[in-house]
């Protein structure tokens, strides 16, 4: 999938409510798990896996807000990588804290 705007490859990404994101591929693989499903040179003893050949992944157990709010963490991850953390011009990433736990495990499972 690529946008025709500026031609760079984009991911979609589904909740498991429905709730769809398309994001930047070099975004989306700030998640070490989801470079690892879009990754197409897996070694010869593994196949790619599907999500590879469409730039397409399903998360049939994340909400469309949560994946909203990983969605932007990604986006952030990409902006401030390799600042300081100490720097002053990198601001806090913050979330609800009604969403906390979910996000958190989202974030555990995608490994950002």
């Amino acid at each position: 999938m690529t946008n025709s705007h500026n031609a760079l490859p984009t991911v979609k990404l589904t909740s498991g409510d429905g709730f769809t994101f398309i994001i930047a591929k070099q975004v989306a693989e700030n998640s070490p798990t989801i470079k690892n499903m879009l990754d197409l040179s897996r070694g010869a003893d593994t196949a790619a896996f599907t999500e590879a050949l469409t730039n397409e992944i399903s998360f049939p157990e994340i909400k469309g807000k949560v994946l909203e709010r990983v969605c932007q963490y990604l986006v952030y991850k990409h902006r401030y990588a390799g600042a300081d953390a100490s720097d002053a011009c990198v601001p806090e990433f913050r979330f609800d804290l009604e969403l906390a736990l979910e996000v958190l495990m989202a974030a555990d499972y995608l490994d950002c």
